[in-house]
């Protein structure tokens, strides 16, 4: 897989920040209370361009999955949404996909058997990526702050930082940090269904 480098400069990375931040901010919690209403509102307010000047383009695209029904997408692989970056430079393009299973309050207060059943998501949404992501979503005063975490640090008990989700998407996205660039998998999760990711993306033990 081709290595892609990124070095954007502090306004574009600024620009990027505040994008994310003001579409944190657009969603009201009180008129999406619940977690799938909320992070479908978040998703739809993540979509569009963060940045286009003759220096750089940066688009984001979210998909919500299916979470109703047995062989809903979200019940076989784990993911409540995606997001896709198309991330291009003078010199380089890449489009990558990250896979997001989110969770209302905070990880370390999940019961024991909330904890297993998140493993559960982490180890299916694992068969797709090599790295995927839990969004956490505290809130205080009314106000939600949307926080990454590791999948992998979560399922294997190892300590970990959460990260808001705008400083994440500065530093692992906008960077070769994370992120899955294989085109045809990219080109599967734009698919509320999943349908094509079962013969596209290759599996991961």
């Amino acid at each position: 897989m081709p290595r892609h480098s990124f070095r954007f400069p502090y306004h574009i990375r600024e620009a990027v920040k505040r994008y994310v931040i003001n579409a944190v901010e657009s969603v009201d919690p009180r008129r999406f209370n619940q977690e799938a209403a909320y992070v479908a509102a978040l998703a739809q307010a993540l979509d569009g361009t963060a940045y286009r000047g003759t220096d750089a383009s940066i688009v984001f695209r979210s998909t919500v999955y299916d979470d109703r029904g047995r062989n809903s997408a979200e019940r076989r692989f784990g993911a409540d949404f995606a997001i896709v970056a198309r991330i291009a430079s003078p010199d380089d393009f890449i489009e990558k996909v990250i896979l997001v299973q989110a969770k209302r309050g905070e990880i370390e207060d999940l019961s024991r058997s909330q904890l297993d059943e998140l493993k559960t998501q982490i180890r299916r949404m694992r068969q797709l990526v090599m790295a995927p992501k839990v969004m956490e979503i505290p809130e205080s005063s009314g106000i939600r702050t949307p926080r990454m975490i590791s999948g992998n640090q979560i399922h294997d008990d190892n300590a970990y930082r959460p990260m808001s989700l705008a400083n994440y998407i500065v530093a692992r996205v906008l960077t070769t940090l994370d992120g899955d660039t294989r085109p045809d998998f990219v080109a599967s999760v734009e698919d509320s269904t999943l349908a094509k990711v079962v013969t596209i993306a290759k599996l991961l033990d």
